[in-house]
């Protein structure tokens, strides 16, 4: 992001997000051929995929003048991701599964905290459907009533009901 801003406009809330438009259309380029990379970004529990760019563009609205723009999910891009978030959703519950061993209860559930954000990104991909960011992503695949916490919370058996409930 290159700046930006929240801004009201007669009660309208409105995300003004500043971007360079040749890093945009570079991400674009390689989201479309399934290519992207996930950023640590204050805020998100499993990462800022950079195909987020083509999805800015695609649910973007013109305000003024015309602008072609192609909002379709590519195809590439669904397989990829949905395969890659599943790798990383398999591989985040196994490191919960470690840290449940260890004892460490945090890091367990910090673990599966990031595995269901993982999971709702590959659900996501799986439907074609465009994430901006995790804000409610959860909700909207399904997922927000995974049961994170109970009194045997970061156990074994807990992880092993709780991948299981994730993964169906």
């Amino acid at each position: 992001m290159n700046g930006g801003a929240w801004l009201e406009v007669e009660g309208v809330e409105i995300d003004v997000i500043l971007r360079d438009l040749d890093v945009v259309d570079e991400w674009s380029s390689r989201a479309r051929r399934g290519d992207y990379e996930v950023d640590q970004l204050l805020g998100y529990l499993a990462g800022f995929p950079s195909y987020t760019l083509l999805a800015e563009v695609a649910s973007s609205q013109v305000l003024t003048g015309s602008l072609d723009i192609d909002t379709a999910y590519p195809e590439a891009l669904a397989r990829e991701a949905a395969s890659r978030w599943g790798f990383q959703r398999d591989f985040t519950l196994d490191y919960a599964q470690m840290h449940a061993r260890r004892g460490d209860v945090l890091a367990t559930i910090g673990n599966l905290a990031r595995a269901a954000m993982e999971e709702a990104h590959r659900r996501m991909a799986l439907g074609q459907r465009w994430v901006l960011n995790e804000k409610r992503l959860l909700s909207t695949t399904g997922l927000v009533e995974l049961p994170f916490l109970g009194p045997d919370a970061g156990s074994e058996a807990f992880v092993n009901d709780f991948a299981a409930a994730l993964t169906g």
